[in-house]
C-alpha cells in the first residue's frame, strides 16, 4: 500500500511537471507560468513571477477578479468581500492595486507560495458557482443596492404573519405613499418551479390576514441559464404577483417610487 501511494505522489508530480511550461516576459526580471490547472473556462491558468530584491511576486495580474467581473461577478457588497477575503487569508494571499492576487516569495519556498496562489485563485473563481444560499442572498443584495443607487425608500428583511400562522419573509416593503399603496417585494435567484410556488404561497397567505390591501412583486434573476416558464409567470399574474425580470430593472424606478 505505501508503495501504491507513493506512485500516487510521484505520477502526481509528473503531470505538473509534464504540464507546466514557462515563457520569458523580461529576460531575467519576470517569467509567466503556465500550469495544468484550469479555470472556469477551462483554459490553463497562468501566473507570473516577478523577480525583486527580497526574491520574487508571484502574481495572477489580475486576471481573476477581472475576469469574474466580466460575468457580473463583482464585490461590491459587504458579503463578497467577507468570502473573498476569508478565502485569501486561509492562503496567505493579498490583493493588489490593480486587484491582482498576489504573493511575496523567496528561493526557500517559491514552490509553496506558487501553489498557494493556485490554490487561491481557484477558489475565488468557484465564487462563480456558489452554493445556493450564498447565490440567493448576494442576488439580493444586488437588489438591494440598485434601490439604494436610485434612492429607493424601502425596508428590508420584514416578517410577517399569514392565516395559516406562518411568518414570512418579505425581502423588502416599499410604503404606501399618494395614490400607491404599500409594496411587497419577493426575489427570487433561481425562478424554478417550487420557489414561484413558495412565493405565491406566501403571499396569499399574507393577503388573508392584511386589512389594507398590496401591491406584490416578485424580482427574478433572468441572467442564468435557468429560464422562467411560462407556466410560473402565468401563476404569479393570476395571484396578482407581477413577476419582474432583472434584466429590465429599471422598470423597478416608476413601479417602486414614493410619488
Amino acid at each position: 500500500m505505501s508503495f501504491e501511494c507513493k506512485n500516487i505522489i510521484d505520477q502526481y508530480i509528473k503531470w505538473i511537471k509534464d504540464n507546466t511550461s514557462i515563457r520569458s516576459i523580461e529576460e531575467g526580471k519576470s517569467c509567466g507560468i503556465v500550469t495544468p490547472f484550469m479555470d472556469r473556462h477551462n483554459d490553463h491558468l497562468e501566473i507570473y513571477a516577478i523577480k525583486n530584491d527580497k526574491g520574487f511576486i508571484l502574481t495572477d495580474d489580475g486576471y481573476t477578479i477581472s475576469d469574474l467581473a466580466m460575468s457580473e461577478m463583482t464585490f461590491n457588497s459587504t458579503k463578497r468581500e467577507k468570502i473573498l477575503q476569508s478565502i485569501l487569508n486561509g492562503f496567505g494571499i493579498k490583493i493588489g492595486e490593480n486587484q491582482s492576487l498576489y504573493v511575496e516569495a523567496n528561493p526557500n519556498n517559491v514552490g509553496q507560495k506558487k501553489h498557494y496562489l493556485l490554490q487561491a485563485i481557484l477558489a475565488v473563481n468557484d465564487m462563480y458557482t456558489l452554493s445556493q444560499e450564498n447565490v440567493f442572498s448576494l442576488f439580493k443584495e444586488d437588489v438591494e443596492m440598485f434601490f439604494k443607487s436610485n434612492n429607493l425608500v424601502f425596508s428590508k428583511d420584514i416578517k410577517l404573519g399569514g392565516k395559516t400562522g406562518f411568518d414570512h419573509n418579505i425581502d423588502f416593503l416599499i410604503p404606501s405613499s399618494g395614490q400607491k399603496p404599500e409594496r411587497l417585494i419577493k426575489t427570487i435567484n433561481n425562478p424554478k418551479k417550487e420557489p414561484v410556488m413558495a412565493t405565491i404561497f406566501a403571499f396569499d397567505d399574507i393577503a388573508a390576514v392584511r386589512e389594507q390591501s398590496t401591491n406584490n412583486y416578485v424580482i427574478y434573476n433572468d441572467t442564468l441559464e435557468t429560464a422562467i416558464s411560462q407556466e410560473s409567470i402565468s401563476a404569479l399574474n393570476n395571484y396578482g404577483i407581477k413577476p419582474m425580470p432583472w434584466s429590465q430593472k429599471e422598470k423597478c424606478l416608476e413601479e417602486f417610487a414614493l410619488a
